[in-house]
């Protein structure tokens, strides 16, 4: 592992700048971090999608 990296859940290398938007994601949307990785992880990284299902999942939660 280099400086700058960290592992994720599943152990593989992951930079500080993407923990980094994952977890300003998170905290943006109130999501835990695994929730918001996978939302990136199925909706890549467009932001108004990613933004809208953020606050479906927000909602789900909320019902």
């Amino acid at each position: 592992m280099h400086q700058g990296e960290h592992c994720s859940e599943r152990g593989e290398p992951e930079l500080m700048e993407d923990a980094c938007e994952v977890a300003h994601f998170a905290r943006k949307f109130h999501l835990t971090m695994p929730e918001a990785r996978m939302l990136m992880r199925q909706h890549g990284n467009n932001h108004a999608r990613l933004e809208r299902e953020a606050r479906k999942l927000m909602l789900k939660c909320v019902d």
